[in-house]
């Protein structure tokens, strides 16, 4: 009986030992699934978290890349600027040079004129007297067919296109010394007495040498300008307009 005893095995011992490893498989597998557990929700938390710092960062304008339009934008009004002074440049410069070409124009006007005057002068100059008169430099003159006033020889001066002779210098007094006896000229003091104006309203001094008695004789009635005397020795005087005399005319070819 003893022998059978101890020939079995110890059923009490086995089984708590078989109850212990049954413990420690389940504490293994206890310890594996919360491993496991915790590695997903590490997962989760990194995904997640990456996610967040994804969706964040696509939410943030790049500091580096601004936006293309507002460079565009600048690009586009600096040409229009650039063109814009550049016009501007164009316009000032051919302004200037217009009113350089204007000035230098006006500038040369006058000598034109003068040109022209002095052309026109020369070809008048050459022009010939008409029958009756005698040309001297570029006038002509002749005796008027009238005899009668101051008045009325000129008249016949101004029918003709001509005038009461305007001696200018010594050469066309001299000239005139050819026409004899006592002529009317072209001078009066009618209009202001003692002020001798030839009839092209320039002003005959008193003082001039030709003048019989060095002036006129400064009667209140004596108002037309007469020449007197003898070839040799022609004077002015200051004579009554109502005198019958005859006048030198004298046409300007240049008029």
């Amino acid at each position: 009986m003893a022998e059978v005893i101890y020939a079995r095995p110890n059923m009490m011992t086995k089984a708590r030992n078989t109850q212990g490893e049954r413990e420690e498989r389940i504490v293994e597998i206890y310890a594996s699934i919360e491993s496991i557990r915790d590695q997903h929700q590490d997962y989760v938390g990194t995904e997640e978290s990456s996610n967040t710092l994804g969706t964040v960062s696509s939410q943030q304008p790049d500091p580096v890349s601004p936006p293309q339009w507002p460079i565009r934008a600048v690009v586009v009004l600096l040409v229009l600027l650039s063109v814009a002074l550049l016009a501007g440049l164009i316009g000032f410069v051919v302004q200037h040079n217009i009113v350089m070409d204007i000035d230098r124009d006006m500038e040369q006007i006058p000598k034109r004129l003068n040109n022209l005057t002095e052309q026109r002068d020369t070809l008048l100059c050459q022009q010939d007297c008409t029958v009756g008169w005698t040309k001297f430099g570029c006038k002509c003159y002749r005796l008027s067919n009238v005899l009668g006033s101051w008045n009325k020889t000129r008249e016949f001066c101004v029918s003709n296109g001509a005038d009461l002779v305007v001696v200018d210098d010594k050469e066309e007094l001299d000239f005139t010394r050819r026409y004899k006896g006592n002529n009317w000229l072209g001078a009066t003091d009618e209009a202001s007495e003692g002020m001798w104006i030839w009839v092209d309203g320039t002003v005959l001094s008193v003082d001039n040498p030709s003048w019989r008695r060095g002036k006129p004789d400064g009667d209140m009635d004596k108002n037309c300008l007469k020449r007197i005397g003898e070839e040799t020795n022609l004077k002015w005087t200051d004579e009554s307009c109502e005198f019958r005399n005859l006048g030198i005319c004298e046409l300007n070819l240049m008029k």
